[in-house]
Parts: structure tokens; sequence; C-alpha cells
């Protein structure tokens, strides 16, 4: 027979079971086991508990509480975010998706400050997993592979680094992290820059499982504190999808307003003429052919005396003219109606093959005012055509003379708009080269509207600085600065018109474009334009190239210059 004692200990240990069942709870301890308190063996049930009691009780309900692990859910081999760590230069590797494609221009100077004071700035690093060698985090390539180096060559302080580690963000991340910070140094390029954009966008949409259009690519790169803006994240784009053959070449000013329009216009006329494929594949073997050039300057530059390196630059009026070539033969225009072509297009997009295969330049002759727009590619919006007879007495002397003449005047007329066309392919000067037969050349230059802008769009402090150098230039190669020719001009031009207005309104008119006028009625032109012009990498061979034909010209038909010189103010 059971005792009250016993029958209480069986029933507490029941009780127990059950608490433990409902809550999912196991203990190693058997409750029963445990002896109850004396003193509550024979109190009362309503008796209040004694602290003693109640000690035992919390006891007993702590057997049966789960064990608590302070480490419980973390992986120990999670990184310590921000922790400084030694690690083996065995354990870090450059990482792969580093932005600068090309070596540290700063390269032997940090390699120098390594070998005498070691890596005084601390580089962060990251790794993908455990299993994986850690990587820099936001810069230091170029100081682990010197490190390497030099621990190759024997320096064992570079053994080990000392590094922060960075728990894995992912590859969006630590992209964006390498991006900002050669942004921040400036010393990255353009294609560079691009690449690291597209690998970002690459990275971003695999890890967020959805695509990135321009505005929103611009808007998550500016949230990590990489504010290119829509318009250049488009030419990125541009430039890695079409261009990747000369995409380390490129430079912003001439993609975004020469080589886009161009390639853009090219695209677009292909379309029309169902000829897509074939006119890409036209181009990708310019573009191939002008990169390999480059490619093999690069290599034979790194072979001489830096000293006798020549500059590695795109050559834009070259690959112009080659992608005009190619893609002309590719949709069945003729080479020489390609600009007429393209220009019905951009202002008709609606406009029939029919229409695009008859479109031919204007014969007009007399005044012919372009368009006032950025320079663009192939040539929309320069001149028609240079009138094929000039001012100042004329040579002819008969049927053969006059047809020789002719013939030579038309060869001048087309290697001057060739000229012109290269160097407006360079920096936009369509806007104020007006064309006039009964000038010496069959050209004048106006006032802009603006040096600083074309067609409402800002350009660079550069390209503006050329157009202002230029324009003066030009300006006295056209005698319109002579009052002999001056009167030759049309009535309506800003020229004439401000010297109709007299010496003050030249002057002010002058100041505006960025040249001086000076008192007695002179155009001033200084060393300084002559300076940045000629010492332009590309300005300055397509303005002696002008120069050339200016001069042939000159040579051919002195008579057309025997006009006395007169100050337009005298």
């Amino acid at each position: 027979m059971r005792t009250p004692e016993t029958l209480t200990a069986v029933r507490r240990a029941e009780q127990l079971k059950r608490q433990n069942a409902a809550q999912g709870t196991t203990t190693s301890v058997d409750s029963t086991q445990l002896p109850p308190p004396q003193d509550s063996m024979n109190a009362p049930a309503n008796k209040p508990m004694s602290a003693q009691q109640k000690r035992m009780e919390a006891a007993r309900e702590a057997l049966h509480t789960p064990t608590r692990n302070a480490t419980a859910g973390i992986d120990p081999m999670d990184e310590a975010d921000g922790a400084v760590t030694i690690l083996s230069i065995d354990d870090i590797v450059t990482y792969i998706h580093n932005p600068r494609n090309k070596p540290n221009p700063r390269r032997a100077d940090i390699k120098a400050s390594m070998k005498a004071e070691g890596i005084t700035n601390m580089i962060s690093v990251t790794r993908r997993s455990p299993k994986d060698k850690y990587f820099p985090y936001g810069g230091g390539n170029t100081r682990v592979e010197l490190a390497k180096e030099l621990f190759a060559e024997g320096d064992t302080k570079f053994a080990t680094l000392t590094v922060i580690t960075k728990k894995w963000p992912g590859d969006a991340k630590v992209i964006s992290a390498h991006l900002a910070e050669n942004d921040n140094r400036g010393d990255i390029t353009f294609w560079e820059r691009a690449k690291g954009v597209i690998s970002f966008k690459e990275e971003f949409e695999k890890e967020q499982g959805r695509p990135l259009s321009a505005p929103e690519l611009n808007k998550e790169l500016k949230a990590i504190g990489l504010n290119y803006g829509i318009k250049m994240i488009q030419n990125f784009i541009f430039s890695v999808d079409e261009l990747e053959l000369i995409g380390p070449w490129l430079r912003t000013d001439d993609l975004n307003t020469i080589i886009r329009p161009a390639v853009s216009s090219y695209i677009d006329l292909s379309e029309k003429f169902d000829k897509k494929k074939e006119v890409k594949d036209q181009m990708e073997s310019i573009f191939l052919m002008h990169g390999n050039d480059l490619e093999t300057l690069d290599s034979s530059n790194k072979e001489i005396d830096p000293a006798e390196r020549k500059e590695t630059v795109l050559d834009i009026p070259s690959l112009i003219t080659d992608l005009q070539s190619v893609v002309s033969k590719a949709v069945g225009i003729n080479v020489d109606n390609m600009p007429a072509a393209l220009e019905l297009l951009a202002s008709n997009p609606k406009a029939t093959v029919e229409a695009l295969k008859a479109a031919k330049p204007s014969d007009e002759k007399g005044p012919q005012t372009p368009r006032n727009q950025a320079k663009q590619a192939p040539l929309g919006g320069m001149l028609g055509k240079v009138p094929n007879s000039g001012g100042g007495a004329s040579s002819e002397q008969g049927g053969t003379a006059a047809g020789g003449e002719s013939k030579t005047l038309d060869q001048f007329s087309k290697q001057l708009i060739a000229d012109i066309s290269a160097l407006n392919a360079i920096v936009p000067v369509a806007d104020f080269i007006i064309a006039e037969n009964r000038l010496p050349f069959g050209f004048f230059v106006d006032f802009p509207e603006s040096m600083d802008f074309i067609n409402d769009q800002k350009i660079s402090e550069e390209m503006a600085g050329q157009r202002e150098a230029l324009w003066p230039l030009l300006a006295c190669f056209s005698g319109q600065a002579n009052e002999t020719l001056a009167n030759c001009m049309p009535a309506e031009s800003k020229w004439v018109q401000a010297k109709l207005a007299g010496l003050p309104a030249m002057k002010e008119r002058c100041k505006a474009a960025g040249v001086a006028f000076s008192n007695n009625g002179t155009l001033l032109v200084t060393s300084m334009h002559i300076w940045m012009v000629l010492s332009h990498p590309t300005v300055g061979p397509a303005f002696s190239a002008l120069l050339k034909t200016l001069s042939a010209f000159h040579h051919q038909f002195p008579e057309k210059f025997s006009s006395d010189f007169k100050l337009l103010f005298s």
C-alpha cells in the first residue's frame, strides 16, 4: 500500500512530466529521485510556502528549463566585421572584378614606398566563403600585387599582412566600393569606369533577381555615392555593348559628341535597309582594325625610351571616315551621298528606303547657313558645298583653261569640305562657318550663338576653349577682317551687322565670342590661340591639314588674294 508521502511524490512526478510534455522540454534528471522538502510533507495544501520551500521549487523548475548556449546560432567561420587580422600573403589574392584594368600609373612609386616603410595604410579584405581566399574590399589591389612581388624578391616582412576583415556583402557592393575608391583618386579611365558600372549592374541584377534600367542603375549608384548621371550611364552601356574593341581608348567627349551619334545613326540607317547584322559586322571590322593599331602602338611604346613614345590616341576623323565607307557599301548608298541620307533620316525617321537612296548633297549656289548644332558625324549640318568660283579676278583664258580651273576648284572644294568636316568632328565649328563664294576660300566665320553651348547643350570647358581659339584663326584666313572683302559678305550676317553698328558694337560682339578687337579695327590673334590649337593631339593635326589645303589653293590661285588690305574701321 502506498503511503501518503509516496502518493504525493508520484503525483508530483506525473505533474512535472505533463508540464514537460506541454513545453516540449526534456531533462536527464528524474525529479522523482529528489526528496520532497521536509517542511512541505505534512504542510496543509493551502499554507503559504516558506522562503526555503520557494527556493527548492525554483531549483526543481530550473532542472526542466532548456539549456541556453550563448553562441547558439553563430557560425564560427563568419568574419568578425572590422576585426584586425594577420593573414599569410598566400591567403590574399587580387579582386577579379576590379574596375582598373591597367597598371596604376604610380605603381613604381608605391613599390618603393612599400619597400622602405611597408604598408602604412591597412588594407580591408573580404571573402565569399571560408573555402575562398581573401581579396581587397574597396581598393588595395596594387598593394597586394606589390606585396606578393616584394615577398617573392625576398622581403620577408611581406610574408604576412595585417588587414581589416569585412563580412561578405556580395559582389555588387564590393565593385561599387572599388569604383568609389578609384573615383576619389581620379586615376580611372572612362573605359575602366564603364566596365565597372556594367559589372556592378550585372552583379546587382543577379543578387536582386531583377533587371535595372539606366535611371534605376543611376539611382542605385547614387545611393552609394557614385553620381554619374543618366546620360553618362547610357554612354557606359552603349560603349560596352557596341564599342568594346576600341573601348580602352575612348574619351568621354569623343564618345558623347562624335562616336555615339555616328554609330547610332549608322545602326538606324541599317535598320531601314534591313541590314543591321551586315552593318554591325562591317563596323566591328573597322573597330578591330583601329583597336589592333592602338594595341600595337601601346606594345611598341613599352619597348622604347619614354621620351620617344607616341601618345596612343584614337584617330576620330579616320575612324568615322572608315565607318562611313563600309556602312555605305553595306546599305548600297554612294559614300558621297551618305551625309545627305543620314541628315534626311535624322529629320524624318519615316523616310522611305527609296528617298534615302535618292538623297544627295545640296548643289545650291550662294550663301548657305548650316544648322547650329553640335558636332555630329557623319558631318550633319556641315557645308553642303563650297561654290566652284571664288572672289577676285578670273584667270580663265578660254574653254580649256576654264575647264581646267573649274576642275581644280572642284577638287579644292571637296578637299576643303573634307578638312573642315574632319575638324568639326573633333571640335564643333559648323555653327559658325558659312559658305560665301565671293570670298577667296569660299567661306567666312560668323558670330556663334554661344561658345559654351551647342543646340542648348553645354559642352566641355576644353571644347569651348578650342572653339574660342579656332574662331579668330579661321576668321583671319577667310579674309573677312579686310574691309575690301568684308563688303562681299551677306548683309544679314552678324559680322556685317556688327560692322555697320560701329566699332563699339564690333568690340562687344567679339568679346562675347571670347576674342578681342582692337581700337584700330584689327581682329587680334594671340600666341595663346595658336598654341592651344596646334598643341592639342587631335585638333592640331586636323587644323594643320586644313592649313595645307588652304596653302595649296593660295599657291594655285594667287590672284584671288590680290586685294589690298584695308582696316574695317580705318
